[in-house]
């Protein structure tokens, strides 16, 4: 979920909260873990040492691994096969994966009792402790990995950074837990869900642990507690029921994700766990407890009832030890401006099933497998849990012949993106850098055509659009210039740092928004600064038709102006002219563009004054609207517009209310209607809607004043009046 998230499948907001992991980084303890965090995935995996004498007692390999791990540091270690159904279907590029290693050495870490004594679950210490077993699994489980490949045998320690198994399952296969009403949670009869896991898979032989009955399962059924003390209202108080052909007492993950991200005030949440019952101190001190939940079933309802009347899972300030600091704009960290997550126990709250909304993302609603945007259609999520059924029915339809309840999951035929490789990162200029892509096998890249530009996955949380600058007929490479921008949103600056000759990315397949009219007796191609880049596939294009054009480039000083060797060398070279304002020789956008004959069009790109200025001139001369054109590289300054609430009707009659505080986007995202979305800022024109009625502010800065008539970008514009309604085709 949190990788969705990065991606922008939960929407604007949430995808704010992951960018640079600030959901971690927010956290003082927890951001300086995070960085150790990251380094450990060198020692995950490597190479493995020729062993002239293997060690092949499966009994023997298993107590000796056992006894390291514990003398390591690990708090529980179970070991079990490694099934190919406990291994993801595909890895991070999208690469199914093929099953390496057949067993699995799986650890728990404690996240510390003292400390979630003193805190809520939801306070600013809760992602420090989360990310205080990770960073030990990740060290512990390296080191056990690394003697394993020393003794002969392939290893891998599978990461909260870096892992290819599904955890759980092997946890309740090598006995050291059952599921919880929590959902994906293991529950440990010693440290109940107070733990984070890891994973060390290998092939060396290994005698297997077995699943453990603990009765847990019976208390949670007779126990809701961590439900009615959710923050996010995630966990279900229902029953268990069939996902993923798994018996579960599933949660909405979207929830808790979302909850655990943009929560003010703490940072993440772990309160299931704080207040779990089972959340217990010691190996002695509940043993009376845990022996009578675990042995009479009948006692678990008044068990759950006894935990709270005394209190635990409360508050407990004596123990708490830490600031409450945050990351402040300017990197330093200083006491929290927002009110503090300190809530205490519910016990007043009757928390109902048959009150409570949950989604599941069961497989037929999985996203795709490759590192590109997937919004989630809550909507159907919410359909997906009503139509869970429990494990009785299920196994009776199987029993009929009827699978139409198996989640089944299928790979989409076409992938959205393409892998490729950077091959040149020239330095235009200091802050401008032409980069060249190629396909990893040397093979042609999809076709384009002159105006194009391609999404590339910066980071998860970074999809940036740039025009392509290439020649369209040359499908060896695909090239983009980017300017660096110091006070951007940061993904110019971290491309400029990470994108260097042979790393491998992924870009979208060319789209086009910006399309040239190919018939036009004359062509003005004008560029302003780094809004050259599609000037120069228009020219490629145009000369290779033998159209009539002219290239007008427009820069303040020589030292700004990219692509200056491409142009001279170019076959059009005698169609480029340069405007360069500190030389005397600024464009007269008046003069060049005068004279406007019927079947003229004019291209602009560039700077926000640049590009009106162009506009202006054209529209002056006599450029009708439909033959100008111009496609913005970054949102331009806008007027403080004041948002008013509205309503957005389709056109099946649905009408939904959008506050001030969110746009139409947002909450057709949040009931389940797919739009799609990129920039959010109303420049890339991806979520344009056809507009039936109403009286729209348009905000964006796509669509011509035509256009405007019968569309809208739905992402920023609104509603005219206040309390005013718009229709939309659905």
């Amino acid at each position: 979920m949190f990788a969705r998230a990065q991606f922008g499948d939960m929407g604007k907001p949430v995808q704010d909260g992951t960018k640079g992991g600030h959901y971690v980084r927010k956290s003082a303890p927890s951001s300086a873990q995070r960085r150790a965090l990251g380094a450990f995935v060198l020692i995950q995996d490597g190479p493995v040492e020729t062993a002239t004498d293997q060690p092949t007692d499966a009994a023997h390999n298993a107590l000796n691994i056992t006894a390291a791990s514990y003398f390591l540091g690990i708090d529980a270690v179970g070991i079990s096969r490694c099934p190919e159904w406990a291994w993801y279907s595909h890895d991070a590029t999208g690469a199914p994966i093929d099953p390496p290693h057949d067993q699995a050495i799986n650890m728990i870490i404690d996240q510390g009792y003292e400390t979630m004594e003193g805190a809520s679950g939801d306070d600013w210490i809760s992602v420090a402790q989360s990310m205080r077993a990770y960073l030990r699994f990740s060290l512990l489980g390296g080191v056990i990995a690394k003697q394993i490949r020393n003794l002969g045998y392939p290893a891998k320690a599978h990461t909260v950074m870096d892992g290819e198994v599904l955890q759980p399952p092997l946890l309740l296969l090598s006995g050291l837990g059952e599921v919880s009403r929590i959902g994906e949670v293991i529950l440990n009869p010693y440290l109940g869900p107070r733990l984070k896991s890891g994973v060390v898979t290998t092939t060396m032989p290994l005698a297997h642990d077995k699943p453990i009955d603990f009765g847990l399962q019976n208390f949670c059924e007779n126990c809701n507690k961590c439900a009615r003390e959710c923050p996010s209202g995630a966990i279900t108080a229902g029953p268990k029921l069939m996902f993923n052909g798994y018996e579960i007492w599933k949660s909405d993950s979207q929830k808790c994700a979302t909850y655990r991200i943009t929560t003010e005030g703490g940072a993440m949440c772990g309160r299931c766990m704080k207040t779990c019952p089972w959340n217990l101190e010691g190996l002695f001190a509940e043993a009376p407890f845990r022996w009578a939940a675990s042995n009479i079933p009948s006692l678990a309802k008044p068990l759950a009832a006894l935990d709270d009347r005394l209190g635990h899972g409360g508050l407990n300030d004596t123990k708490k030890w830490w600031w409450d600091i945050e990351l402040q704009e300017d990197g330093a960290y200083r006491p929290t401006r927002h009110p503090l997550n300190r809530r205490d126990l519910q016990t007043d709250l009757d928390l109902r099933y048959e009150d409570q909304t949950l989604a599941v993302y069961p497989t037929p609603l999985a996203p795709h497998p490759w590192p590109y945007p997937f919004p989630m259609d809550r909507e159907a999520g919410i359909e997906a849990y009503q139509a869970m059924i429990t494990a009785e029915d299920y196994k009776l339809r199987l029993t009929r012949g009827d699978t139409s309840h198996v989640h089944e999951y299928h790979v989409p035929g076409d992938a959205p993106v393409i892998q490729v490789q950077v091959t040149r990162a020239e330095r235009m200029t200091p802050d401008i850098t032409k980069y060249e892509f190629a396909a990893l096998d040397g093979s042609d890249l999809p076709e384009w055509i002159a105006g194009a530009h391609l999404d590339i996955v910066v980071a998860p949380e970074f999809l940036r659009q740039y025009s392509m600058s290439g020649d369209p007929a040359d499908r060896s490479k695909y090239r983009i210039g980017v300017l660096r921008e110091e006070s951007g949103r940061g993904g110019s600056k971290l491309m400029h740092r990470i994108f260097t000759p042979g790393r491998k990315i992924f870009v979208s397949k060319p789209i086009n928004h910006f399309e040239l009219v190919e018939d036009a007796t004359r062509t003005f191609l004008m560029g302003g600064g780094i809004g050259i880049t599609p000037m120069i596939a228009f020219a490629h294009r145009l000369h290779a038709l033998g159209r009539d054009f002219d290239l007008h480039y427009s820069v303040s000083t020589r030292a700004d102006a990219g692509y200056l060797d491409d142009m001279h060398a170019a076959p059009w070279a005698d169609k480029v002219h340069l405007h360069i304002s500190d030389e005397g020789t600024r464009a007269d956008l008046d003069a060049l563009l005068a004279g406007y004959q019927p079947g003229w069009h004019v291209y602009t790109c560039g700077p926000d004054r640049y590009m009106g200025a162009v506009i202006a001139a054209a529209e002056t001369s006599g450029f009708p609207d439909e033959a100008r054109h111009l496609e913005y590289f970054s949102v331009p300054d806008v007027p403080e517009y004041e948002n008013h609430p509205f309503t957005l009707r389709l056109s099946d009659g649905r009408r939904f209310h959008i506050p001030p505080d969110k746009s139409a986007t947002d909450v057709l995202a949040e009931n389940g209607i797919h739009i799609d979305v990129k920039c959010s800022d109303g420049i890339c024109g991806v979520c344009k809607c056809t507009l039936l009625s109403g009286e729209v502010e348009h905000r964006d800065f796509v669509l011509s004043k035509a256009q405007r008539k019968d569309a809208i970008i739905l992402c920023q514009s609104r509603a005219a009046q206040k309390d005013g309604e718009i229709e939309i085709e659905q």
